[in-house]
C-alpha cells in the first residue's frame, strides 16, 4: 500500500525559513506569519515525518541529522516546484506552449525565416511547428482546428476564416538566354502560353491562378512538366524544359546560380497577396495569440 504525503510546499518553506534563520520568530517574521502558527505547523511535519526535525534550545533552534537531511531535499523540491509553477503559468501567459502553424512555400521561402527568428529570440518559451501546405490545405486545416494559424496565397472561398494581410510577392516569368523572349523585360502571360510550361501540383493556388488567367485569355495550360517546388522549377527552366512562372523573392538565389533571366510579367494579378489566417469569432490560445500579432505586425 501506498503511503500518502500528508505535508504541503508550505510546511517544507517554514522548514526552510527556520533552517535557515536559526529561530522560529525570525522565520516567522520573513514569512509573514505568526511564530506559533509555524511552531505547530513544523510539529506537525515532525508527527508526520515520525521523527524530530529540530533541536530546540533557549538561543534558537538546529537541526537534527533528519533535519539536515530533509533540509538539502526540501530547498530542491521548492525550486523545482517554483519552475513548474512558471512553466505552467507561462502557458496561461502565452510565454510557453506549442502553436501549429501551416503555411504555402511562398511564405516559408521568402517571409517566415526572418519573421520566425525574431519571434524565437522574443518568445524563446514557445515551439512553432511549421507544415507546408497549398493553401487551400492550408485554410480547410485552421478551420477544423489542426492548425492554429496558416497563411495564404490569394483569398480562399472558405466560410469561417479571418484573414489578415500579411506580404505582396511578384510573380515573374524564367526563361532561359537564348528563348525568344529574352529580350523582352516585360511579357504578358498569355505570350508564354505559346511554350511549354513547368508547372506546379494542380492543388497549388499558383496553378489555380494560371489555369485561371489561360482560361481568360482563351487559352490552356499546356504543362508537360509538374514538379513540388520552386527550385525544381528553375532547374527544369534551365534545363530547356520550358518557360516557368515563380515568385520573385523566392527564386532569385536560383536564378543567378543558374543563369536565367526573369521577366516581369505586365499583369496586375503578378502581385499576390499573401494572408495570415485564424478561425473567425474564437480566441486563440495565448501562445497562438502571440504569434498572431507577431506575424500580423513584422
Amino acid at each position: 500500500m501506498e503511503s500518502r504525503i500528508r505535508f504541503d510546499w508550505r510546511d517544507l518553506e517554514l522548514f526552510v525559513a527556520v533552517a535557515e534563520t536559526g529561530s522560529i520568530a525570525r522565520a516567522a517574521e520573513r514569512s509573514h506569519t505568526v511564530a506559533s502558527a509555524v511552531s505547530k505547523r513544523l510539529a506537525d511535519l515532525e508527527r508526520e515525518l515520525a521523527t524530530p526535525l529540530l533541536e530546540r534550545h533557549s538561543k534558537g533552534v538546529g537541526l537534527t541529522a533528519a533535519g539536515e537531511a530533509l533540509l538539502g531535499r526540501a530547498r530542491s523540491l521548492i525550486e523545482q516546484a517554483r519552475q513548474v509553477e512558471q512553466e505552467v503559468r507561462g502557458y496561461g501567459a502565452g510565454l510557453s506552449g506549442l502553436v501549429r502553424l501551416h503555411a504555402n512555400i511562398s511564405a516559408i521561402v521568402e517571409f517566415l525565416p526572418a519573421a520566425l527568428a525574431s519571434f524565437g529570440r522574443e518568445h524563446p518559451g514557445i515551439r512553432v511547428h511549421l507544415e507546408e501546405h497549398v493553401s487551400d490545405a492550408i485554410a480547410r486545416a485552421v478551420v477544423e482546428q489542426v492548425a492554429d494559424l496558416g497563411i495564404v496565397s490569394d483569398q480562399p472561398q472558405r466560410d469561417g476564416l479571418e484573414l489578415v494581410p500579411f506580404r505582396t510577392d511578384r510573380l515573374q516569368l524564367l526563361v532561359t538566354p537564348d528563348h525568344p523572349l529574352a529580350g523582352r523585360g516585360k511579357v504578358r502571360f498569355a505570350e508564354s502560353l505559346d511554350y511549354p510550361l513547368v508547372g506546379l501540383p494542380a492543388t497549388s493556388a499558383l496553378h489555380a491562378r494560371l489555369q485561371r488567367e489561360a482560361a481568360e485569355a482563351g487559352r490552356e495550360l499546356h504543362l508537360p512538366i509538374r514538379v513540388s517546388s520552386f527550385d525544381a522549377v528553375c532547374a527544369m527552366v534551365a534545363a530547356g524544359l520550358g518557360v516557368g512562372v515563380v515568385p520573385q523573392a523566392a527564386t532569385t538565389p536560383y536564378i543567378a546560380s543558374l543563369g536565367l533571366v526573369a521577366l516581369t510579367l505586365d499583369e496586375d494579378w503578378a502581385l499576390r497577396q499573401l494572408f495570415v489566417c485564424r478561425r473567425a469569432g474564437e480566441a486563440l490560445s495565448p501562445a497562438a495569440q502571440r504569434l498572431f500579432t507577431h506575424l500580423c505586425r513584422a
